[in-house]
């Protein structure tokens, strides 16, 4: 009673009973039924192999032939292709070919009547005794000769070919690869009267058997020379006037087709490979080991006493391959063909279905009835051991029940102590673990909660650092702010002082001048020399007011720019006339070097050509004491900037004072000792508004050498916005 009480207040020990009972009895009588079944199983199995293996064998040994009759294919096909051109060329040059066009031909009969060309040991012309030697048909050969080169190129592309010829209807042939005629007709090979119509190779290509005047084919025959069995492939050559002049030949040895198909080997003992013709007649087989005919085919019941099929395949000769099941006198057999359909020939094997098929049984029954005895022992082996596994699997599966239960349980206890971390593995998708899975979604989302909570906290804290930082920022903006401002007085401050100086001067000169005028009785000539000079410092003061205003527009971006497309050649040459006009008095000599192809730039013009003026005017200004002012202009383009240099020949510019030349109000010292007039904003001016197109400018210069300006302009076209 113990173990049975034990059992009633245990779950686990129910499903474990429960489960081994119920999953011991079909798998008792399973094993019962599989017995009875086995043999029944294993005779289908073995027809089902058989037929397998037969159509396997079938489907594999018809890619073969497949394949051998492609290949074969493929070299008819070029051979036609060949003798195709051949024929049109031939049939070119009968018709267009002029009178003393071909090479000449010495003709040498032999006193067998026969000729020869070039001799008769080595001829590639043949000419029949019987043939009547006409100038026409001298002619006509020296015509056919100019075909040589394409003969011999056939037979040098397709090793495989033996001879490409010409055959004239007087029975002669032009041939290549010469041939030693003197021996053949020794040994009776060549007929010295040859007549050719008496041939299948000549006469096949007629009007009467071949219409259409394409490319057909001979029947196997021995050829007349020592090339043995060979099929020729037959084209004729027409006249324009419709008359047979003669017929193209190639000649394929038929060793070179069947060899390789008829060396195939079979692993069934009566099987043989053959090839048959259109009429299913035999033309070679290797069921014979001595030759390309076989001697005796009766025993495969295929051939009748004239090697012939004794029933034809109906598709045999079409371009269909196929499987035919036949009845022999050795039993059931297969005959598989592929046709070669340029040649009407069909390639067959001869497969009986008993060499495939019997090895196949007796090899099943073999294992069969090994396969039975060891069934019979291994079912009493996997009945004992089926049982224990039941008991264990029926253990394993009670497992699988209690023991989520318990892991639900142990993590329920923890997440009331606190502990929401904890996710259990779901090993199934039923009940339980649907259970489990929303236990774990439960502590996840207990755990989401707690991590947003701390992320928020987070967040607080870190927009508060963000602030903090975004007040030490401005804080730090406001004081470089006060740093330019102080500095933006300062520079106002010396602005004015400079402004004020500039401006004293000129018109303290311009008071001392008129006071005098004013004051006292002058000469007419001194007045007008006065009043010149108050004129002079007049305009200047007023070019320093106007220098003043335009450098402020540029500084504040007032002066917005009115760009256009331009060469910037063009610039230069204008801003050139300009200064060489208000220096007429000069002698200058202006060298320019302007590529053709300059790119456009997209500037204002009116301020471009103030700048451009300002260091033209520089440049001869500062070159006044020289009796040749020379001037040098290039331009070119590099790395998408349109450059130009501007070279002169003037006092230039020392080394110390080089950082302020593009400074307001700044003058070289040497410039002031010449008594050279300027308000030293020429140089500002330029390089604002160089540096507003988006360019750049700089100096090199060597002290009473010259200078150099080169000034650099962005070409892309999307440079068309103005640059602060």
């Amino acid at each position: 009673m113990l173990p049975f009480n034990a059992m009633t207040r245990s779950f686990f020990l129910k499903i474990v009973c429960f489960t081994t009972l119920l999953s011991f009895l079909p798998y008792t009588g399973l094993g019962l039924y599989s017995l009875i079944q086995v043999k029944s199983l294993s005779n289908r199995i073995t027809e089902e192999q058989t037929r397998t293996a037969i159509d396997g064998v079938l489907a594999q040994k018809l890619a073969l032939l497949e394949k051998e009759a492609e290949l074969n294919q493929a070299e008819f096909i070029r051979i036609e292709t060949a003798l195709n051109l051949l024929q049109k060329q031939a049939e070119y040059i009968f018709t267009y070919s002029k009178p003393d066009g071909g090479a000449h031909i010495a003709l040498k009969r032999t006193k067998e009547g026969y000729m020869a060309y070039p001799d008769h040991k080595n001829a590639s012309l043949f000419l029949s005794s019987i043939a009547p030697l006409s100038p026409r048909l001298r002619t006509d050969l020296e015509t056919a000769a100019q075909l040589e080169p394409l003969l011999k190129e056939i037979s040098r592309s397709e090793p495989s070919v033996k001879a490409a010829f010409f055959c004239f209807s007087e029975s002669g042939f032009l041939i290549y690869p010469p041939i030693n005629l003197e021996y053949e007709v020794s040994l009776g090979q060549l007929p010295t009267d040859m007549h050719v119509q008496d041939y299948e190779f000549y006469y096949i290509a007629d009007a009467a058997h071949n219409p259409d005047k394409g490319v057909i084919w001979t029947r196997p025959y021995e050829d007349l020379t020592h090339w043995k069995w060979v099929v020729t492939a037959s084209a004729p050559v027409y006249l324009p006037n419709g008359q047979l002049r003669g017929v193209l030949g190639i000649d394929f040895p038929l060793d070179h087709i069947v060899a390789k198909f008829l060396s195939l080997t079979f692993s069934e003992p009566n099987a043989f490979a053959f090839i048959t013709g259109e009429q299913g007649q035999l033309i070679a087989s290797n069921q014979s080991k001595t030759g390309h005919t076989i001697s005796d085919h009766s025993t495969s019941g295929l051939f009748d006493s004239n090697n012939r099929l004794i029933s034809p395949i109906p598709e045999a000769g079409t371009k269909t391959k196929g499987v035919r099941k036949i009845s022999s006198a050795n039993g059931d057999a297969y005959l598989l063909f592929a046709p070669i359909s340029n040649s009407g020939w069909t390639m067959n094997f001869y497969v009986p279905e008993a060499d495939i098929a019997e090895p196949i049984a007796v090899q099943a029954a073999k294992q069969t009835d090994t396969q039975l005895k060891n069934f019979i022992f291994q079912l009493l082996f996997f009945l004992i051991v089926g049982a224990v596994l039941l008991v264990l699997f029926s253990y394993r599966f009670s497992r699988t029940v209690t023991e989520p239960v318990k892991r639900l349980t142990t993590a329920i206890q923890k997440s009331g102590e606190g502990y929401y971390r904890q996710q259990i593995e779901v090993t199934s998708q039923d009940e339980i673990g649907n259970l489990t899975h929303t236990f774990n979604w439960m502590s996840h989302t207990i755990q989401q909660l707690i991590s947003e909570l701390k992320r928020r906290a987070d967040q607080l804290e870190e927009k508060i650092g963000e602030r903090t930082r975004d007040l030490q920022i401005a804080n730090e903006r406001l004081l470089e702010m006060y740093k330019r401002l102080k500095h933006s007085e300062q520079a106002r401050s010396e602005l004015i002082v400079q402004i004020s100086h500039d401006l004293k001067t000129p018109l303290t000169s311009i008071k001392g001048y008129l006071q005098a005028l004013a004051a006292y009785e002058l000469t007419p000539e001194k007045e007008e020399e006065f009043m010149r000079t108050v004129l002079a410092r007049t305009n200047h003061t007023i070019q320093l007011i106007d220098d003043l205003f335009e450098l402020s527009s540029l500084e504040t971006h007032a002066s917005a720019l009115q760009k256009e497309w331009l060469t910037f050649d063009f610039l230069l040459d204008y801003a050139l006339d300009m200064a060489i006009k208000e220096a007429e008095e000069l002698n200058i000599e202006v060298r320019t070097n302007y590529p053709s192809d300059l790119p456009l730039i997209f500037v204002d013009p009116a301020k471009m050509n103030r700048a451009l003026v300002n260091i033209l005017g520089n440049a001869i200004k500062y070159s006044r004491e020289k009796e040749l002012i020379r001037i040098h202009i290039v331009c070119y383009e590099k790395d998408g900037q349109v450059v130009a240099e501007i070279t002169d020949n003037g006092m230039g510019i020392s080394e110390e004072n080089m950082k302020n030349i593009f400074s307001m109000f700044y003058r070289e010292p040497k410039a002031k000792e010449a008594n050279q007039t300027g308000s030293g904003l020429g140089t500002s001016i330029a390089k604002k508004i160089i540096e507003k197109h988006g360019g750049d400018i700089s100096i090199a210069t060597t002290s009473d050498v010259g200078t150099t300006i080169r000034i650099s302009l962005p070409c892309e076209t999307d440079t068309e916005e103005s640059v602060g």
